[in-house]
């Protein structure tokens, strides 16, 4: 997820072996606005860094590694990931037998039909070849509709045709790489849990920063989508605390387009954030409070939380348990209670423990964690050969649950804004059936004490993670 604000950290690399579980090409900071992304691409040598927080105590660096033992131009497999950096980097089947997809797949309800639309700064000049190589590496087709849109004027990325590879870069230069990972991530992944499913990526040639800078080019953007139809299911993974914008009235001024989207049946999924309850004002200073981000804050929208799988598994052939996503003492999932919103009707019918009477969030999670890294490629990055690259964070994780509910959409119907339904179902009998409850962990971070998981929905961990073939099947007897 991107966080508004400045990034203070630079980029720098270490080259070499050393004897550690971390292997890594480089560690390097994008230095980026907003990216809670840690990115491994696949190559040859070691590192023993790791991001300090002190250097993201803004937004984390984007950490690039190597994972040797793979067959050149293959993905590495999640034995190859474990081997060479501990950590597991798990595949879209892995990803499918986690959650149970399968007899939804088997059903032929792959999001048919549906058209997920993509919201995103710059975009990436090489989305379209890097999406079919993805597809290739997967036995995955293509989507049946891939397209690009910008409503905001024409993207000019500085970092185009420059020379490979390329030292330090200024900070446009890397803002516009962190958001092409971001695109990159988004774009491949929503396509590879609902294959079937139409693709519209919406770009603007603006960043946000602190919500005083292209925010607003981002919500004409979505609100250009929704004039002209462009499809009714949204992932957004961007976002600042609520205490970073000027007043409570510029969020709720700045979410009438969120509003007006659920009201036309729009469901938004929005990543609840990737420092826990530890978020930042302009200056980059954490708040010495737990926060929570907006647009996720938002009661319009589905915010997505993080959770993870603690013991690295060599593939996943079935559920494996969770808790929540809480690393490194700073990197962890987003939630809590909004101050500038009160509880959803949705969330009263549901009585989810909230003395506060606020917006609780998030609304579900999906494994977003390190120890369990997503693999993406990409061919942008003229500092490194196109490669195969793992990232983490609940920016992975929004455009799954915008796949879900695209082939939710194809199986049950047109289901509109799915908060409602979502909450239906944890009232009734089919919730232990549709949800895994997350149970274990907090979200604690950076000395700021977060929310723990409990039974039923808490505010960690929202509902809890998918299993999607129940939840299809629960959602067919939900109403608006």
């Amino acid at each position: 997820m991107r966080c508004y604000g400045r990034a203070r950290s630079s980029l720098f690399r270490r080259e070499g072996s050393m004897n550690t579980s971390i292997s890594a090409r480089a560690l390097k900071s994008v230095g980026l606005s907003a990216l809670s992304l840690l990115i491994l691409p696949v190559a040859a040598y070691a590192s023993t860094a790791m991001p300090a927080p002190a250097t993201l105590d803004i937004a984390p660096n984007i950490i690039v590694a190597s994972i040797a033992g793979h067959a050149k131009g293959q993905p590495p497999s999640s034995s190859d990931c474990i081997a060479a950096i501990t950590f597991a980097c798990y595949s879209p089947s892995d990803m499918a037998n986690q959650y149970d997809f399968m007899p939804e797949y088997a059903a032929h309800h792959d999001g048919a039909g549906q058209t997920i639309v993509i919201f995103d700064s710059f975009g990436s000049p090489t989305i379209r070849q890097d999406l079919a190589t993805f597809d290739s590496a997967y036995g995955l087709p293509a989507p049946p509709s891939f397209m690009i849109y910008q409503p905001e004027g024409n993207v000019v990325l500085n970092y185009d045709n420059l020379p490979s590879p390329v030292g330090i870069h200024n900070k446009n230069i890397s803002n516009e790489l962190g958001w092409a990972y971001e695109t990159t991530l988004d774009v491949e992944w929503a396509h590879a849990m609902a294959p079937g499913a139409n693709i519209a990526l919406v770009v603007v040639p603006v960043a946000e920063t602190q919500g005083v800078q292209g925010l607003q080019n981002i919500e004409n953007a979505e609100a250009w989508a929704l004039a002209h139809h462009i499809g009714n299911i949204w992932s957004n993974s961007f976002g600042t605390a609520e205490q970073a914008f000027h007043t409570p009235t510029t969020i709720r001024n700045l979410n009438e387009l969120y509003h007006a989207a659920a009201q036309q049946g729009v469901s938004v999924f929005v990543a609840s954030g990737d420092f826990g309850v530890a978020n930042p004002d302009k200056q980059g200073r954490l708040f010495p409070f737990p926060t929570v981000p907006f647009p996720t804050s938002s009661p319009d929208v589905i915010s997505v939380g993080g959770t993870e799988i603690p013991i690295p598994q060599p593939a996943l052939t079935t559920y494996n348990p969770e808790t929540v996503w809480s690393e490194f003492g700073f990197l962890g999932t987003g939630g809590g209670y909004s101050t500038v919103f009160g509880e959803p009707g949705y969330q009263v019918s549901a009585a989810i423990p909230d003395a506060s009477s606020a917006r609780g969030l998030p609304d579900v999670a999906y494994n977003s964690a390190v120890v369990g890294l997503f693999i993406i490629y990409e061919s942008f990055d003229p500092r490194f050969n196109p490669d195969w690259v793992e990232v983490a964070g609940t920016s992975a994780a929004a455009p799954q649950w915008a796949a879900i509910d695209a082939i939710a959409n194809q199986a049950d119907g047109p289901l509109g804004f799915l908060n409602p339904r979502l909450y239906q179902i944890y009232t009734n009998g089919s919730y232990g059936a549709a949800f895994h409850d997350i149970t274990v962990g907090d979200n604690s971070a950076s000395g700021i004490t977060g929310y723990s998981a409990a039974v039923g929905w808490d505010p960690a961990t929202g509902l809890g993670t998918p299993d999607v073939h129940q939840l299809v099947v629960a959602l067919s007897a939900t109403s608006p």
